[in-house]
């Protein structure tokens, strides 16, 4: 299972770049996120409520950076588990300045195991999509709440 796409955010790369890195960021912006706390530089551990069909489920797991070139792509890995099935997915992730902003474009890749895969297996490309993009949308709004608290 594959997705793709691309989102506009209104910042500079270096200032999403860092977004992307901040714990508290990531915690405010992650759909559904109850804990996230960095382990090391480039890895992220902590849980999060899904809701979405019978992928519903309260799920914890891990993000590690594994491939980085500052304010421009990153290459990452994804890991979850819940009582009834285990969500694996690497991911691309690459960061273009556009106007006052940055296109950020994005591919992964997910997997679904467990008892739950034969029919979790059909709803991951859309619940995939669907929380990246709200995970994306909520970082907009983050970085444009940083602009006016900054009076940008």
């Amino acid at each position: 299972m594959e997705i793709k796409g691309e989102h506009w955010l209104p910042a500079p790369p270096e200032v999403v770049w860092q977004s992307l890195h901040d714990v508290d960021t990531l915690r405010a912006t992650i759909p559904g996120c109850k804990e996230l706390t960095q382990t090391a530089p480039n890895c992220f551990e902590g849980t999060a409520s899904v809701g979405i069909g019978v992928i519903k489920g309260l799920y914890k797991g891990g993000i590690e950076l594994v491939l980085e070139n500052p304010y421009s792509e990153a290459c990452l890995t994804v890991n979850a588990r819940s009582g009834h099935a285990e969500i694996r997915g690497t991911g691309d992730i690459s960061l273009e300045p556009s106007g006052e902003g940055t296109l950020i474009r994005y591919r992964g890749e997910a997997r679904i195991s467990g008892p739950l895969a034969a029919v979790g297996q059909r709803l991951l490309p859309s619940a995939t999509k669907s929380l990246t993009e709200s995970f994306l949308r909520n970082v907009e709004e983050a970085l444009r709440n940083q602009r006016v608290d900054k009076g940008a």
